[in-house]
């Protein structure tokens, strides 16, 4: 077991003791009522160091002597870093942490208003952005969000029931990038409304489906102006788009499959549909 460091400096301090009160906010990290607290959890290197570039502000960290060594010169000064072994951390969270370090975010109201933007983000220089309908498995949602970052989407919109893309799995599947890949939760009183708010400003919302009867996603975009602003629409890998929603899109697109294949994971769904969207314009 590594040693402890010793003499930090400010706001840094080792903690050998795993009942410390001031570790708290780290308890029981698999516990779901994290969200109504007003804070998240990040988890690994790479997701710490999206949450210092975030707009996302950083309460503290818990680290193993190692994480803090690889980590110093990057924490923000005022961030207070607690420093303890892998076998306190692993007490303290309830689980084996293999990645050693884990910060606690404070969690902005959920509609992340830009100025009281209309979506809860401010979509006027947007071209492209994703609309998440009802997916709730974390590996998904996080993988929409990387997707998104990686296509240079403007903003993801999420519906009322859509997964939290601040917990920590979504977090962690998302690489830290829906801490920089601007999004909103639209309120139950404007979903599916927000779509045709969507096509009044000129967004063409393209609702992706399965079903043969809509027109394939290359067809599609071919058929847009070149400087078309596109709403890419999604919804659960189970069910799929609600009727509500579907009604309000544009058109129904869909990627094409083999024979007897009748849907894809939801996050691959937008990988694609980002991918071809980008074709446009390379």
């Amino acid at each position: 077991m590594a040693a402890l460091p010793q003499d930090l400096g400010p706001h840094r301090f080792t903690v050998s003791d795993p009942l410390d009160g001031r570790l708290d906010d780290y308890r029981e990290l698999k516990d779901a009522t994290r969200r109504r607290s007003g804070t998240f959890i990040a988890e690994s290197e790479r997701v710490i160091v999206r949450l210092f570039n975030s707009p996302f502000e950083t309460r503290s960290l818990l680290l193993t002597p190692a994480r803090y060594a690889r980590l110093e010169h990057l924490i923000p000064p005022s961030v207070e870093v607690f420093v303890s072994s892998e076998e306190v951390i692993n007490h303290v969270v309830g689980f084996p942490l293999h990645r050693g370090a884990v910060a606690l975010g404070i969690r902005p109201q959920e509609s992340r208003s830009n100025g009281g933007a209309k979506y809860g983000v401010d979509l006027r220089s947007a071209r492209v952005i994703v609309v998440v309908e009802d997916v709730v498995d974390p590996d998904n949602v996080g993988a929409v969000f990387r997707h998104s970052a990686a296509f240079g989407v403007d903003a993801v919109l999420l519906s009322p029931s859509a997964g939290d893309p601040l917990y920590r799995k979504a977090l962690r599947a998302a690489v830290g990038w829906s801490l920089q890949v601007p999004w909103a939760r639209l309120p139950s009183q404007r979903w599916p409304a927000a779509l045709s708010d969507l096509r009044e400003d000129g967004w063409n919302v393209l609702a992706l489906t399965p079903s043969e009867d809509a027109l394939v996603l290359p067809a599609t975009l071919a058929g847009l102006r070149a400087d078309a602003r596109v709403a890419l629409l999604v919804g659960t890998e189970h069910d799929g788009l609600t009727n509500g929603a579907m009604s309000n899109a544009d058109l129904l697109t869909r990627i094409p499959m083999a024979p007897g294949v009748d849907s894809l994971n939801v996050a691959t769904t937008v990988a694609i549909a980002l991918y071809e969207l980008a074709k446009r314009t390379w």
